[in-house]
């Protein structure tokens, strides 16, 4: 036992736990100094991460994508799976029922395929509308499943909404098949990485690029 003389008053004592957690929290400025290429290899081993706990789907490969009006953006990337798309921002899954359920960032989605769909503006078009407590969106693949045009909203918090309203070019690639046969995912992945209005070249060569 040591001495009374040895031993830290309780004072020293709460003087020095504050400091050790200091220690050992990066400063706020280095966390705001992570660059674009540290952002997006963390994008990437979280999408490994996914696919290595989802062993029993098939899994179709990635799509990038960012806001058009920033094409220096760094992309977002989400993994394409039979039947679920995933990256740190979105996780979202088509359950037996047809229903999308899952969460894009703090949001629950919970939508399902809406009854009385419109009719598509041109022939041989695909329209879907979707609905429920988390949103409302109508999708519509045009010119040859070549793009597809959303219009609608999610729900998010607050009570503000995420608009969807965006035209969003395809690729070729089994991943991108695999979005037409399911064109919401692409949407609600469209809708988290910021884009907005029409492509730009740019926007259709990242998506010819992949």
């Amino acid at each position: 036992m040591l001495h009374p003389m040895l031993r830290p008053s309780a004072f020293a004592r709460r003087r020095q736990s504050p400091l050790r957690f200091r220690m050992l929290r990066p400063a706020a400025s280095a966390r705001r100094r992570q660059s674009p290429l540290l952002r997006l290899a963390l994008s990437v081993l979280a999408l490994a991460a996914a696919c290595a706990t989802t062993s029993n789907r098939a899994q179709y490969g990635s799509v990038r994508l960012r806001p058009y009006g920033n094409p220096g953006a760094t992309p977002a990337v989400f993994s394409v799976q039979d039947g679920r798309i995933v990256n740190p921002d979105l996780d979202v899954v088509q359950d037996a029922d047809g229903c999308l359920r899952g969460r894009a960032r703090n949001i629950p989605i919970d939508l399902c395929p809406a009854k009385g769909t419109p009719p598509p503006e041109e022939p041989g078009d695909k329209v879907e509308q979707w609905a429920g407590a988390t949103g409302n969106f109508t999708l519509e693949l045009m010119d040859h499943e070549t793009r597809l045009r959303m219009d609608g909203y999610l729900h998010g918090g607050g009570g503000r909404q995420i608009p969807m309203n965006a035209t969003v070019p395809l690729g070729k690639g089994p991943q991108w098949d695999a979005l037409r046969k399911r064109p919401a995912f692409l949407a609600l992945a469209a809708a988290i990485s910021g884009i907005r209005g029409e492509p730009n070249d740019a926007a259709i060569q990242d998506a010819m690029d992949e």
